[in-house]
């Protein structure tokens, strides 16, 4: 696993969990993209580019109390790519309407950088064959 890229989620993380959509953002290449496979209604359910990742990621902001997604487990995929097992719990401000979705996210590395994420498979089995390998080629870190 490239600890490197690990790294970098761990921060990256930790800027998503104090709201810090700059500090998020900084890790993430100008023409980053990421798909949530649960988006909201109202949201794309792919986000092109910082601008676009900023709009989606401040309407969470503002519709949340609290959103977090603190991340349990590392998958080592290959060197390009982390797959981690994330916890995302918040409560929707106007409604007290609860989230707690457990999921596994899988993020792309290009140059030290986010370049393609895909937010919310499943478990690890999806999440690995969606880059073509089985839970015998991956590892764990926790």
């Amino acid at each position: 696993m490239s600890q490197e890229n690990v790294e970098i989620l761990r921060q990256t993380n930790e800027a998503f969990n104090r709201g810090d959509i700059e500090g998020f953002l900084s890790f993430c290449k100008d023409d980053v993209q990421v798909e949530d496979l649960h988006n909201a209604p109202d949201m794309p359910p792919i986000m092109t580019g910082k601008a676009e990742l900023r709009r989606v990621f401040a309407a969470w902001s503002d519709a949340f109390d609290n959103f977090t997604g603190e991340i349990e487990e590392y998958i080592d995929v290959d060197d390009r790519h982390v797959a981690c097992v994330v916890h995302y719990r918040g409560t929707e401000r106007d409604t007290g309407l609860e989230v707690d979705f457990r999921g596994v996210d899988l993020w792309e590395f290009k140059d030290d950088q986010l370049f393609r994420g895909t937010l919310g498979y499943r478990d690890r089995h999806e999440a690995l064959e969606a880059v073509g390998l089985s839970e015998q080629d991956a590892h764990a870190e926790s």
